[in-house]
């Protein structure tokens, strides 16, 4: 395995134990095992546990995931999260507050999260104002859905089938995206 498949294995491992446990609780050795490689080798690849944690924030959502979905973009949003939670995948969306939180420097974690995000969604609904204030009420939204399902468990298929929670949930993220802009 060459150096970038290295790279990219450790970095995954890394966000998915990031994610489930925080930067305290989590070891260079636990990241190495989850990826296949020795301790040694992931300070090689990444040089700091503090570089590996920055490296392994989660990325923004791709524009190109909501795509083919035909649906308005609250509802695309919302069945996304459904979806990952449904296939066992890493949720940016549930992640982000736990890495501010946990993060070797807060202020820098937040500012460089928060930019990622709200700037995202503004390219995704055409936010241009000053203070992109409805692009972050959503990100607050999106953040709420996947911290409440996968942090607290709420929401299980079990308890509401996952198509009419995506027209509820779905419906209210729409619902800011469609509302005024009050700036």
């Amino acid at each position: 395995m060459g150096r970038p498949d290295t790279r990219k294995a450790v970095i995954e491992a890394a966000r998915r134990l990031f994610g489930e446990r925080g930067y305290t609780a989590v070891t260079v050795k636990d990241v190495a095992a989850l990826a296949g490689y020795s301790p040694a080798m992931v300070m090689k690849v990444m040089g700091s546990k503090a570089k590996l944690f920055e490296a392994a924030a989660p990325d923004v959502p791709r524009s190109d995931m909501l795509d083919g979905m035909g649906e308005p973009l609250g509802f695309a949003l919302v069945r996304r999260i459904l979806r990952r939670r449904r296939n066992g995948e890493a949720e940016p969306w549930s992640m982000v507050a736990m890495l501010v939180q946990d993060a070797p420097n807060q202020a820098t974690a937040q500012a460089e999260l928060r930019e990622r995000y709200v700037q995202w969604m503004a390219g995704q609904i055409g936010d241009d104002s000053p203070s992109l204030q409805k692009s972050q009420l959503l990100v607050c939204a999106v953040m709420g859905l996947g911290a409440g399902t996968r942090v607290l468990g709420l929401l299980e298929p079990e308890e509401m089938a996952e198509e009419a929670l995506i027209q509820q949930y779905g419906a209210i993220v729409q619902s800011i995206i469609d509302g005024p802009l009050s700036d």
